[in-house]
């Protein structure tokens, strides 16, 4: 009975046990070879790992949900910047990134309004998800525009 269990919890917690030992860093592989991205690239895995840590830590409620929302500033402050840049190489997918972008930033509010509501999600799964999909995003649309820019 007692093997049962232990599986069985090891089963529940495994997932997490995953997600602590994540590793928030930009590297050389997503480079967009323009430094303005690049370095704001940088400061949202930055910011992400401040989060993180927070998580790690067992930070308050409060203080998860500043370091969440400093997160999202810079997500918005970022997303600006990129947009502008598209439009000023003359971008064709600026529509389809944008709204990209849009998606991300509803998320990324629905999780803070969660955290305010009361309804808090689990910090592992919040961290799991914005890093899964900004390493994904500038792996797949950042690239797109990258290689573009350079073809011009």
């Amino acid at each position: 009975m007692l093997k049962v269990l232990y599986k069985y919890l090891n089963v529940l917690f495994l997932p997490l046990q995953k997600l602590k030992i994540m590793n928030i860093e930009w590297t050389e592989k997503l480079s967009v070879n323009n430094q303005t991205i690049d370095s704001e690239h940088k400061s949202l895995f930055d910011a992400l790992g401040m989060y993180y840590k927070g998580v790690q830590n067992g930070a308050s409620k409060e203080s998860l949900q500043a370091l969440l929302s400093n997160l999202s500033d810079y997500v918005v402050t970022h997303f600006n910047n990129e947009e502008r840049y598209l439009l000023e190489i003359g971008y064709s997918d600026l529509p389809k990134h944008k709204e990209e972008h849009r998606a991300f930033t509803d998320k990324v509010k629905e999780f803070i309004n969660s955290y305010n509501s009361g309804k808090a999600p689990a910090s592992y799964e919040v961290t799991h998800f914005i890093m899964d999909w900004i390493v994904n995003h500038i792996k797949r649309e950042d690239m797109r525009y990258a290689r573009y820019a350079q073809g011009r």
